[in-house]
């Protein structure tokens, strides 16, 4: 057997050994229309503050339905936007049908659907573009843009189970290794989930008990492998519900939330 074919079956051991969740899912429970919230960006080297996200959440219609959308746009310190991400579930269901970002400092634009158990990607930069599909259903898998939505869902079930663990799907991820030719299924990772001990944190809501979630590849292996500011985050959400997001990692680059409009 050639080395390449015996690298293939290792990582596809390692990357999916077992799923534990359903990839299609309602997040009614956690949006919501006509909030709003803005994170300040803090360099975890220089402590210093490089630039600002800006998130909104509103009732809009595409042909002649509703949706939940989110808008959220990535600033530098003087206001210049460098990325726009628009996310839109459906109003009644709350699943997830429509995700695009584009970064203006690449010239790129990344785009994906999702249409039942498949989820369509497409990459445009520079003219060139590139498209794939995965079967999200089969894989059992988040996509990396609604991990913040599945882990809010979920949270009280992550805090009772020690050993839990979920597949994520890294759209980025996978488009770097198409373009190295490596395997695109290295982009569909196994994490383990591990949550630290319950804190206070101050916010702009006040003081708040808070509950903070590591993910990392579940496999040593993987962990050494893949590139970890790709890989490895860190989340702190609000103990109570609808457990609000209050920071994140990734990786040199700490997101603290500033400011906090919630509906009426």
């Amino acid at each position: 057997m050639q080395l390449k074919n015996r690298y293939s079956l290792l990582l596809a051991g390692l990357l999916l050994p077992g799923f534990t969740i359903m990839a299609q899912e309602s997040y009614l429970a956690v949006l919501q229309p006509g909030s709003s919230a803005i994170f300040q960006h803090l360099n975890l080297k220089s402590a210093e503050i490089t630039g600002q996200s800006r998130f909104s959440y509103q009732i809009m219609s595409r042909d002649g339905s509703s949706y939940i959308v989110e808008n959220n746009e990535n600033s530098k310190p003087d206001g210049e936007v460098f990325t726009r991400k628009t996310l839109w579930f459906e109003a009644n269901s709350g699943v997830a049908k429509w995700y695009e970002e584009q970064d203006l400092r690449k010239n790129f634009r990344i785009s994906s659907s999702y249409s039942g158990e498949i989820m369509y990607t497409r990459l445009d930069q520079d003219g060139e573009v590139l498209e794939f599909e995965t079967n999200l259903n089969r894989e059992q898998a988040v996509p990396f843009e609604l991990v913040i939505f599945f882990l809010r869902k979920n949270l009280q079930q992550i805090l009772q189970n020690k050993a839990y663990a979920f597949n994520l799907f890294l759209p980025l991820l996978a488009i770097e290794l198409e373009k190295k030719g490596l395997l695109r299924s290295m982009s569909m990772i196994r994490m383990r989930v591990e949550a630290q001990p319950e804190r206070q944190l101050k916010t702009p809501l006040g003081d708040l008990k808070a509950q903070t979630i590591l993910l990392s590849p579940q496999s040593g292996f993987l962990r050494a492998l893949l590139p970890r500011e790709k890989t490895h985050f860190e989340f702190t959400f609000s103990a109570a519900a609808p457990y609000h997001l209050l920071q994140f990692e990734e990786g040199t680059t700490r997101h603290v939330l500033t400011e906090l409009q919630q509906p009426e």
